[in-house]
């Protein structure tokens, strides 16, 4: 048998969903059953468990792909729906161990179903770069530099992320309660800290001067953050 990745074949039963959420089997088993009944969700198909001590065999639905995938969510949520995430996770980690299973090469139909999910992965993939690529050009056009909120929204990311980035490879400081950069991503063109003058009425009426300080994001910056961010998401 010659193997290459299969990506298909993943599902998850009642019983293992039961063990997640910290449930009885009996009742995520009925709470199928009604979510089925109410037409909310569809039927899962009907297969043999593991034999126990006693010689039993248990009947188990069984949920799979998309479809499957959509509806144990739902019954997690109608459950506990605190326990939402961590199926979600272990969803994931099974598609993440189905791309590490086998398909035999000489039989035809199982190869080129898993040749079509391969070539759909790689164009998505590249679909992808495209984008990310564009973004590099946009960004490194833009000679003055993007401020952090809006560096934010290139790349997607929530700013507490950000902050956190910054601050632990040195790109920024804080002066005067305000963000600022640092030399050492000055020098290397990371970083700039703009001041600017700006007048004001004091409470006496008289007329007052303040800096107001910018912190900036320069295009070789947001190119080194545009690729770790784009290759880690």
């Amino acid at each position: 048998m010659n193997p290459i990745a299969s990506f298909s074949g993943i599902k998850m039963d009642h019983l293992e969903i039961a063990n997640l959420v910290h449930k009885r089997p009996d009742n995520v088993k009925r709470t199928i059953e009604s979510l089925v009944d109410a037409g909310i969700i569809s039927h899962p198909q009907i297969e043999d468990g593991i034999k126990s001590a006693n010689g039993v065999i248990p009947k188990v639905y069984v949920f799979s792909g998309e479809q499957g995938k959509r509806d144990s969510i739902i019954v997690v949520a109608q459950l506990c729906p605190e326990f939402t995430a961590r199926l979600v996770d272990r969803w994931q980690e099974l598609e993440r161990q189905s791309k590490q299973q086998t398909v035999d090469l000489n039989n035809p139909h199982a190869l080129r179903k898993a040749l079509l999910e391969y070539t759909e992965q790689v164009i998505e993939l590249e679909h992808k770069n495209i984008g990310l690529e564009r973004s590099i050009q946009t960004i490194t056009q833009t000679p003055t530099g993007v401020k952090f909120q809006q560096a934010c929204k290139i790349l997607n990311i929530k700013r507490q992320v950000l902050a956190d980035w910054l601050r632990s490879h040195g790109w920024d400081r804080r002066l005067q309660n305000v963000r600022a950069s640092t030399y050492y991503s000055q020098e290397r063109g990371y970083c700039e800290t703009k001041y600017e003058e700006r007048t004001k009425i004091k409470a006496n009426g008289e007329l007052g001067s303040y800096s107001q300080i910018e912190f900036f994001i320069l295009p070789k910056g947001m190119d080194v953050l545009v690729k770790h961010f784009g290759m880690t998401a």
